[in-house]
């Protein structure tokens, strides 16, 4: 297994990765967070560990819903452990995601829009995940369903500070 994480942990953000592309750079360690669904009216504490991969050119997550702090032997029904893949594209200047648990992948490609972050779901434009926010100690990410006159209804806000 050491074999396996020395090959795909790296270091630091590749030189190859234009500094001005470098989205997600500012998340990589441990965050605390409070997930809100809006839709079920709950929320849940997790944790979101993000580390950069493949050569620096990559930066990959792991998040874990509830955390494992506050897991207790009645399931949650906000309950996921999931990770994602996030690679820098060259060609298209965006990066390429991939978000997967357990029964679900979601492909999605992600932009600078002003100052957030947004992943547009590649199956559903309509469907987006943004970081509203992302400052060293703090970041605001939101689930978004974007809506027939374009006005943005928020399923999901999550709110995380560094651990």
């Amino acid at each position: 297994m050491d074999g396996f994480i020395e090959a795909l942990a790296s270091d630091g953000r590749s030189p190859e990765l234009p500094e001005e592309y470098d989205y997600f750079g500012k998340l990589v360690g441990s965050w605390k967070l409070d997930y809100v669904d809006r839709n079920l009216s709950c929320s849940v504490e997790g944790e979101w560990h993000f580390a950069w991969v493949l050569e620096g050119m990559a930066i990959q997550d792991v998040i874990i819903l509830p955390s494992r702090a506050t897991r207790t032997e009645t399931p949650h029904p906000l309950t996921e452990c999931g990770t994602s893949l996030r690679i820098f594209n060259p060609e298209t200047r965006a990066w390429d995601v991939v978000y997967g648990y357990t029964g679900k992948i979601f492909r999605l490609e992600a932009r600078k829009q002003g100052d957030m972050i947004v992943l547009t779901n590649l199956e559903d434009a309509n469907r987006k995940w943004v970081f509203a926010s992302i400052e060293d100690d703090r970041f605001h990410w939101q689930n978004i369903t974007v809506q027939d006159d374009g006005t943005w209804h928020v399923n999901a806000d999550l709110y995380a500070e560094r651990a």
